[in-house]
């Protein structure tokens, strides 16, 4: 084989790993972007014949040299993420490659072969939503709302920026456009940071409390067995907070200025120093929401025997807030903090409910001039007139979503 063959065969692996770490089945986690990059990058440049597990954990994943990989399977399991996400590349989007990239089990080098017969490529298949098993009906449920949620999230984004401009252009809601002004601003990019639903879940199901730094570097999936690496390596944000988005789009300009969707599991402590964002979920499923929570009073708990979360006031004897009677009569509650971000150069805004119901009134709320001029009328002025700072349990009705059927409970300002 000459050189300049062996050159332009080079190129074609080069750019089909580029491909690959480019498309949708690889791209919206880094961690499986890196593992891919990585070792595709130690067969070209290197011509290694094996990877092994240990090398990959300290390179990739920043384990030390010599952990224990029997006590940690960060490697295995993102490699066998990663395996499943090649085979769905190459099933549909990638369906026409000529090139075949494959990472045998028991050794991270990955493999080119020619493809034996090009087709046509099948209709598009969303990666992860594949039915949990029989076993867990919530896994299920899960996947239900993660499939919803991706195609919701297609057609507002494709709606949202035609209708957003109507709230903040309107002059008669100016207490509205105030509060808004606040998060999204023409000078400074704002994220809306959707929660990690499969994370919650986990915690639920396990008792078991994530910290950010856990969370962030990943060293919660140390010890994972596999049966709960299936829970929580899913790609899914709750029905509330997809619902909240919905509005959020509809309401209040994010389509004109520079606004980025980002998932939780992929935002950095940077994008919170230096943007303004909107967290949505619980801090449980949320846990970006933890830095700001020496501010404020208002704690979300959990209800196990219930399956339901319910507000508590710290600052105040841990007064809680739960709902009683029939179902349909219950009472909801919804929380919004307005707090300045980690850098102190933008603002941040953490949206919390007891349910879908609770987050979507909290939506129309922050949309009624009346209800947010009402807010407003409870907490300090600010020298410059602009929104201040705070943070406010609302009550609502169980039947009724209407803003003027909500009730301000709490409103002041946080600490510090």
């Amino acid at each position: 084989m000459s050189q300049g063959h062996s050159v332009k065969v080079a190129d074609e692996r080069r750019l089909l790993v580029e491909r690959v770490a480019a498309s949708r089945y690889v791209n919206r986690s880094a961690r499986l972007r890196d593992l891919l990059v990585y070792v595709a990058d130690r067969v070209l440049d290197d011509q290694a014949g094996e990877i092994h597990e240990q090398e990959v954990g300290h390179k990739v994943f920043g384990r030390p040299a010599n952990y224990d990989t029997g006590s940690d399977n960060i490697v295995r399991v993102h490699a066998s993420m990663l395996r499943k996400r090649l085979e769905q590349y190459f099933a549909a989007e990638g369906a026409t490659e000529t090139l075949i990239l494959e990472i045998p089990k028991g050794n991270y080098a990955p493999v080119f072969r020619e493809r034996d017969e090009v087709v046509l490529p099948p209709l598009p298949v969303l990666p992860e939503v594949e039915p949990a098993p029989r076993t867990d009906r919530r896994l299920w449920i899960l996947s239900l709302v993660a499939l919803l949620f991706a195609c919701s999230t297609v057609y507002l984004l494709v709606r949202g920026s035609s209708r957003s401009g109507a709230v903040t252009a309107d002059a008669s809601r100016p207490t509205v456009r105030l509060f808004w002004s606040q998060i999204f601003a023409p000078a400074r990019p704002t994220d809306i940071v959707l929660d990690d639903a499969a994370v919650g879940l986990y915690q639920e199901l396990t008792d078991r409390t994530l910290t950010l730094s856990d969370y962030f570097d990943r060293s919660y999936l140390r010890g994972i067995a596999d049966a709960d690496s299936a829970i929580v390596l899913r790609r899914q944000s709750s029905y509330a907070s997809a619902s909240f988005l919905w509005k959020l789009f509809q309401m209040a300009g994010a389509g004109q200025h520079h606004t980025v969707l980002r998932f939780a599991r992929d935002y950095t402590f940077r994008d919170l120093k230096a943007d303004n964002s909107v967290l949505l979920g619980s801090s449980r499923s949320n846990l970006w929401q933890t830095p700001f929570e020496p501010k404020l009073g208002l704690r979300w708990m959990y209800d196990k025997a219930n399956s339901i979360y319910y507000p508590v006031d710290s600052w105040n004897g841990n007064q809680s807030y739960q709902n009683s009677g029939p179902s349909d009569g219950r009472e909801g509650y919804f929380s919004i903090a307005l707090l300045p971000n980690l850098g102190g150069t933008g603002n941040v805004l953490i949206i919390g409910g007891t349910g879908g119901s609770a987050i979507n009134a909290g939506a129309d709320f922050l949309a009624d001039e009346p209800s947010v001029a009402g807010l407003l009328k409870h907490l300090p002025a600010t020298k410059d007139n602009s929104f201040p700072h705070c943070e406010a349990l609302i009550k609502v009705k169980g039947r009724s979503a209407l803003p003027k059927d909500a009730t301000v409970v709490i409103a002041r300002a946080p600490r510090g």
